[in-house]
């Protein structure tokens, strides 16, 4: 009678560690550590050069743009610099947001995968794409320039309003 009752508390207790084990790190196993970042630089320039380098020193390089590269999550903010001749140098500062299926870790893991995500960095992500502007050296005209300024202010207040909306969270897990 006690190795039955005992057997049944052995079964749910490895019962109850396997849900655990599947539930947490939600984010870990679906969105995984890192990610591919579309970089592209605007305006109709192509070919530029950039050097992606994380808040720990880590380094990754886009040869020719526009292209994706792989860069590891969690280790934010990112600061991209891109270089191409005839232009200044353009240089970018990209902050992580948190991943969806972070949150199903409070409902689903108790929080437990919350801590797994956060230190493996998967509770973060980068935006998906990111756009480097680059002003040529010489310009043809001053309404060139102009123009050009007053494309890139108003691209830049678009990328503000964006970032003032409230983020939709899916807590997919």
């Amino acid at each position: 009678m006690l190795s039955n009752l005992m057997s049944g508390y052995i079964k749910k207790f490895v019962l109850i560690l396997a849900i655990t084990y599947t539930v947490t790190g939600c984010a870990t196993i679906t969105s995984g550590t890192t990610q591919s970042l579309m970089v592209k630089t605007e305006k109709n320039v192509i070919d530029a050069s950039c050097e992606l380098t994380d808040k720990k020193g880590g380094k990754w390089y886009v040869p020719e743009t526009p292209s994706a590269v792989t860069v590891r999550k969690g280790d934010g903010p990112m600061s991209i610099v891109c270089k191409k001749d005839g232009f200044k140098v353009g240089t970018l500062s990209v902050d992580e947001t948190l991943v969806g299926a972070t949150f199903g870790n409070i409902i689903l893991g108790g929080g437990i995968g919350i801590f797994v995500d956060a230190a493996s960095g998967a509770a973060q992500q980068y935006p998906d794409e990111v756009i480097i502007w680059m002003e040529p050296e010489e310009w043809s005209s001053v309404e060139e320039k102009l123009a050009w300024k007053k494309e890139k202010q108003e691209f830049d207040a678009t990328k503000s309003e964006k970032q003032q909306q409230p983020q939709e969270t899916t807590g997919e897990l």
